[in-house]
Parts: structure tokens; sequence; C-alpha cells
């Protein structure tokens, strides 16, 4: 089963996003992007994983704090984690600001 276009025009935006906001902060950490996955390492060794899951419909994040699976809810406009229910740019705020000790406003 493939995922639906709608899937890959979230995802697309939200990468898209993800990437212009992490390559604007003033401590430059290192951003690659390949193959669906953003790796980005921050200046004090961190790491961040976002990676697209098309077979799932899903949006994974890795970060010290543990691992976040996203589903897009349409009704919302936004990607929400399957086990905690928190909005992806909520909870993404608050694990760059807890491990990386960076701030994005969205």
């Amino acid at each position: 089963m493939s995922a639906s276009a709608r899937y890959y025009e979230c995802i697309e935006d939200t990468f898209e996003e993800v990437e212009n906001r992490l390559e604007a902060l003033e401590s430059d950490p290192d951003v690659t992007v390949a193959e669906g996955v953003i790796n980005v390492t921050f200046v004090n060794r961190v790491v961040f994983v976002f990676s697209r899951q098309p077979a799932v419909e899903q949006l994974w994040l890795a970060t010290p704090g543990g691992g976040f699976h996203f589903v897009w809810r349409e009704d919302d406009d936004d990607w929400f984690d399957t086990k905690t229910n928190r909005a992806f740019r909520e909870l993404l705020t608050s694990e760059l600001a807890q491990h990386a000790g960076e701030v994005i406003a969205w």
C-alpha cells in the first residue's frame, strides 16, 4: 500500500519548514537531508533525526528524550504523537529546549 497524496503534501511542507527553521538558528547546527531523513547535530553534539514513514503515513522523530511517531490530523492541521497525543511543533520545541538548548518559535 502506498501513502496518500495528502500525506506526501503534509510531510513535504513539514520537512521544509523544519529544515528552514533549523538552518536559521544562530548556533548553525549541522543539518543533513537525504533519502527522506533529516539528521541534525547541534553544537552540544546532541542529534535529532526526523524521518518519513510513508508505509504507515507517519513522521518519526528521534531525540535523546525518546522516539516519537506522529500521524497527521486533518481537522487540527498538524501532526500528533501516537502515544502522548502531543502536537509535533509543541513537542519538538520542548525537546529542542531540553536537549539541544535551542529555541524555535513557530
